[in-house]
């Protein structure tokens, strides 16, 4: 087509349509003509050749081609409809919109394909049928044989009536059109000329697509980070982190998903010499040295229109696959900036290993999810570990929704670790994560979560969860854990898209302790915490954020913490 169009181009420097395509045209349209005049009533004979450019004016020609806008009722305007509603152009003006004249190319040059199209193929516009018929051919019937006779012949199947074609494009249109070509010799040149830029850039994308199913979205997160209090009230550390993650979702299906997350991080703890404890912990935070590592493989398969399926070999997180009842709060790139104010630590459970899960709608307001995960660093085939055999969880939750603007839920868990470590989940106290000094642990977790819209951009949160931990040796021995949290979201706080968000709360703490009695938390700690996330662009979030920690470790001996930072998250 593209060939076409530069011949018509070609065409026009050179009186536009030279004698000898215009000769060809005619004698075609005047021969396909006559045939079809043969066949109708001589009132109904339209003689093409002799219906020429008589109403194309020379000076109309001038005035368009001298025009700076073309508007309703020239003599430009007005053929151009002509010429498209006969020949089904598309993009063609309507009513009464003034055009400037590269709007006015844009649409004669794609006219002037539809008809280069229509001459090419010389499809008709009417079809005349002259019926020919043709004598049934002698039956000849060969000689019976002596046993059988040969089954009849069928009759004969007359040939399909022709049809005559009648070129549709009549001599006065293309006058017409040689017309136009003429007006906008210049501005036709200029789209023919983006046409190619165009098609140049297409075929680029198509030989650098990176995937035709893949779709590659992701995130990097700069933080600046200090912490005040601590072990000594003199501590002052400050450090500069970064997590950047690349996801790149791939379907097969058009209902699957197949996640590939690669990671590289740099954020430190500030547990131990800077805070003595694990509960200054950021939301982000983890540190690979900027290593790049293989952090998520996960694939998503709907097994009906309400039942998905996650099959996870690393990176199993429950937080990620299921609703947290804390929706304003739960990212970690623009979110709350802490560990604990991003949703209940029972979500920590899986420990980012391998894991299947079924998520089950009963019905828009009723669902359940049923999970089992192995912590990462046990899936082996070592004595103690693998799937079976070692550390795991089996997490299951209900999620009622009595209405669009109340979300509730009930959560249990089951869990064994054969270290007895990350019973909380890395949140709270030492102790609440560790509470039998590393002897095997079982721990049941219960949980009462919900959230309410309270209006259109005010949303209330909070959970509560008990963990009751029992110490898998002959001693034996059980342990109680508590934590509880209230989270409020003002979203569209001072600009659109902007969040203020707040949590107040109790992070995991070992309240009894049958098998060690002397291991306990004796004090309590609060989580006070605020941050606000301010929506630069679609892609580019700033949220500063401060974090008031009472008795850290649920010590009151401990100075109260103070944990201030600035989190930069750019979204692509």
């Amino acid at each position: 087509m593209r060939k076409s169009i530069n011949n018509m181009i070609k065409l026009r420097s050179t009186n536009f349509l030279s004698p000898l395509l215009i000769g060809v045209l005619v004698w075609v349209a005047s021969g396909l003509a006559a045939v079809a005049s043969e066949s109708r009533p001589a009132s109904l004979r339209v003689d093409s050749v002799a219906s020429t450019s008589s109403d194309l004016n020379a000076e109309a020609i001038e005035t368009a081609t001298q025009a700076a806008e073309i508007r309703p009722g020239d003599w430009a305007y007005t053929t151009l409809q002509a010429l498209s509603s006969k020949y089904n152009c598309g993009n063609v003006p309507t009513g009464n919109q003034i055009l400037s004249r590269e709007e006015f190319a844009t649409s004669l040059n794609g006219c002037i394909q539809s008809i280069e199209q229509l001459v090419a193929r010389k499809r008709p516009r009417r079809a005349i049928k002259r019926k020919r018929f043709v004598p049934a051919p002698q039956m000849v019937v060969p000689a019976a044989p002596e046993v059988v006779s040969p089954p009849p012949e069928p009759a004969p199947i007359a040939p399909p009536d022709p049809v005559i074609e009648v070129d549709v494009v009549s001599q006065q249109d293309l006058d017409r059109l040689k017309g136009l070509i003429q007006s906008f010799s210049s501005e036709l040149q200029a789209v023919d000329g983006r046409i190619r830029d165009l098609d140049g850039k297409v075929a680029k994308l198509r030989e650098q697509s990176f995937s035709t199913t893949t779709k590659l979205v992701g995130e990097a997160i700069f933080a600046v980070t200090g912490l005040a209090g601590g072990p000594s009230t003199a501590t002052r550390s400050t450090i500069f982190t970064d997590r950047v993650r690349l996801n790149f979702r791939s379907s097969f299906t058009g209902k699957d998903l197949l996640l590939v997350r690669l990671q590289a991080r740099n954020s430190v703890s500030f547990a131990g010499a800077a805070s003595g404890t694990n509960m200054a912990r950021l939301g982000f935070e983890g540190n690979d040295n900027n290593n790049a590592t293989l952090q998520r493989l996960q694939y998503q398969l709907p097994l009906a229109p309400s039942t998905k399926l996650f099959v996870e070999t690393v990176g199993s997180e429950f937080n990620d696959n299921y609703f947290t009842f804390n929706p304003e709060h739960q990212a970690a790139g623009t979110g709350a900036v802490t560990r604990f104010g991003r949703f209940n630590p029972v979500y920590r459970l899986s420990g980012e290993g391998a894991g299947i899960g079924v998520d089950h709608k009963f019905s828009p307001g009723l669902g359940l999810v049923l999970s089992y995960a192995v912590p990462s660093g046990v899936n082996d085939p070592a004595a103690g570990s693998g799937l079976f055999n070692g550390s795991n969880v089996l997490f299951s939750q209900l999620t009622l929704k009595p209405s669009d603007d109340v979300s509730l839920g009930l959560i249990y868990a089951r869990a064994y670790n054969a270290t007895g470590t990350l019973v909380s989940g890395n949140n709270g106290s030492t102790i609440a994560n560790n509470p039998f000094s590393g002897a095997p642990t079982t721990a049941n977790h219960y949980s009462v979560l919900g959230s309410v819209n309270l209006s259109k951009n005010l949303v209330l949160s909070a959970w509560g969860g008990l963990t009751q931990a029992n110490r898998e040796t002959v001693a034996g021995g059980s342990a109680d854990i508590w934590n509880y949290a209230a989270t409020l979201a003002v979203k569209d706080f001072a600009s659109k898209g902007s969040t203020l968000g707040f949590v107040v709360g109790m992070q995991p703490r070992l309240a009894s302790n049958g098998a060690l009695a002397a291991r306990v938390d004796r004090d309590t700690s609060l989580h006070i915490e605020t941050f606000y996330k301010y929506k630069v662009s679609d892609n580019l979030f700033i949220t500063p954020g401060l974090l008031l920690l009472t008795n850290p470790e649920h010590n009151s001996a401990n100075p109260t913490e103070y944990l201030g930072t600035i989190r930069t998250t750019f979204v692509f």
